[in-house]
């Protein structure tokens, strides 16, 4: 098995042990999911599902070739500044330091700082709910 297959079947057992771990509906979670350009010529997009608990953020990077994942684990502070850590999970993961602000509308701004292709600029827009949210919403607009 190849790793991109290894990479997307572990990715797939992520998102549905997401689904069966996830609280009640009615719970809102709010977070973040987008897709963002690297900085640098040739690299893939990476693609973000971040979940925001009372400051604390959760979540997951994977370049768009499934190539790596990487979990995303940091703080918010209540003036909307944070700091994100990438720590590759499974195969050549994003690795890096994400360092940015909240928007007043609630986008994610800030700049990945990292090895190899993990340099871009982060803009991702909020998700109300990330406990409901169809696979289809994948703009990010929430509900």
């Amino acid at each position: 098995m190849n790793i991109k297959t290894t990479v997307g079947l572990v990715a797939a057992g992520m998102i549905g042990l997401g689904v069966v771990a996830a609280q009640p509906a009615s719970a809102q979670t709010p977070g973040f999911v987008g897709n963002t350009a690297s900085s640098v010529p040739g690299c893939p997009y990476i693609s973000w599902r971040l979940a925001n608990h009372n400051g604390q953020i959760n979540g997951y990077a994977q370049y768009s070739d499934l190539t790596g994942i990487s979990t995303v684990t940091g703080t918010m502070q209540s003036d909307g500044s944070f700091t994100l850590t990438l720590t590759k999970a499974i195969g050549n993961g994003p690795v890096g330091t994400v360092t940015g602000t909240r928007s007043p509308n609630g986008r994610i701004k800030a700049t990945l700082t990292g090895e190899g292709c993990a340099n871009n600029m982060v803009d991702i827009p909020p998700v109300r709910d990330m406990n409901n949210m169809s696979l289809l919403n994948a703009t990010g607009s929430g509900r």
